[in-house]
């Protein structure tokens, strides 16, 4: 899968499956310094993902200070030929100062795709497709 540097940032794009919908999501950064993956609440409503009865909060701490999302199990997420089902993201809302982004690829997605990230080639892949 091809990744991109968009303000300095590594960016890539990834689809996600909930309740028979899908959304293919731009503009997600590769995080290796986030433990957990974050998706933006607002990209991810028009397919029904909201806050429930029942959803973890959770609360994480950056840079930034402290931020508050939720957690909820989807059905699905694909990057390039990485498939994950049935995994738990985080969704929150980004800081006004951060609407270029619409989330984080975090340390629990790589490690388990064990991806690679070639930065010569500009690609990221799973350590076994190659």
């Amino acid at each position: 899968m091809q990744i991109q540097l968009i303000d300095d940032l590594l960016q890539t794009s990834m689809t996600i499956g909930y309740r028979g919908r899908s959304l293919m999501i731009d503009n997600l950064v590769i995080d290796t310094g986030a433990a957990h993956s974050l998706l933006s609440s607002d990209i991810v409503s028009e397919i029904g993902i909201k806050f429930e009865n029942g959803d973890k909060l959770v609360r994480s701490f950056g840079i930034g200070g402290d931020e508050y999302s939720f957690r909820k199990q989807i059905d699905l997420i694909q990057i390039g030929d990485l498939v994950i089902k049935d995994i738990r993201i985080d969704f929150g809302v980004f800081h006004e100062d951060i609407n270029y982004i619409n989330g984080l690829i975090g340390l629990d997605i790589l490690k388990s795709g064990n991806m690679i990230i070639d930065l010569d080639r500009m690609q990221m892949y799973m350590a076994n497709s190659k």
